[in-house]
């Protein structure tokens, strides 16, 4: 669902409105400490990458600045709820694709319905529809680095924020990943994202207690 903004009442309606005029979008680089979160992953031998995505867009649903959107008149609003739609490498043309899979607060029925997802593309190349109600994920699994940002024509009307993440590493006993966020700028300030770090970090660092990963395949 979708709930436009009462602009008269909307105490970042100047703020949105100077940042939409001058289309400005920014770019966060950080590096996460995983370890506790792959252990728990590994230990189940589950995927790391719908895990991992799951606990993102988990932290996202709780920040409304990074659920808005413009709707069919152009209208700024914030969804109630808010999916994945994430990048997969074609084996076959090695050209990326991307596939949506709606989120569920229950981590081990989203688990399962995106390791179904990412199957049926590995199998055969069934792709799932788009959707504007989602935010945007991607791993690059090849390398790490330390830092990342994308060059859009036009942000105007790209409110959604992206996630992108790289290769893990190993460091002094911790596993460390260089994650991307970015974000319009009439969403959200780095305060913003400081709360939004703040959600996932905790998930990263309590998996046992987020996750609840029943077993059950």
């Amino acid at each position: 669902m979708f709930s436009p903004i009462d602009l008269e009442r909307w105490d970042r309606r100047a703020i949105f409105e100077e940042f939409l005029g001058l289309d400005c979008s920014f770019a966060l680089t950080r590096e996460l400490t995983i370890t506790r979160f792959h252990s728990y992953v590994k230990a189940r031998g589950l995927r790391f990458y719908p895990s991992l995505v799951w606990a993102v867009v988990t932290a996202v649903n709780q920040h409304k600045e990074f659920r808005m959107g413009l709707d069919p008149q152009g209208r700024p609003g914030f969804y109630d709820l808010v999916h994945a739609e994430y990048t997969v490498l074609d084996r076959r043309s090695h050209n990326m694709a991307s596939l949506n899979t709606e989120y569920d607060r229950d981590f081990s029925a989203f688990y399962r319905a995106m390791s179904a997802a990412l199957d049926r593309f590995e199998a055969d190349g069934t792709l799932t529809a788009s959707r504007e109600d989602s935010v945007l994920l991607s791993c690059v699994p090849w390398f790490s680095y330390t830092g990342l940002s994308f060059q859009m024509k036009s942000s105007l009307n790209f409110l959604r924020p992206m996630f992108v993440w790289g290769r893990f590493q190993e460091r002094q006993g911790n596993i460390i990943l260089p994650f991307t966020f970015q974000v319009h700028h009439g969403a959200a300030d780095g305060y913003h994202c400081h709360l939004f770090f703040q959600s996932l970090e905790q998930i990263l660092a309590e998996p046992d207690h987020f996750l609840a990963w029943s077993g059950m395949m």
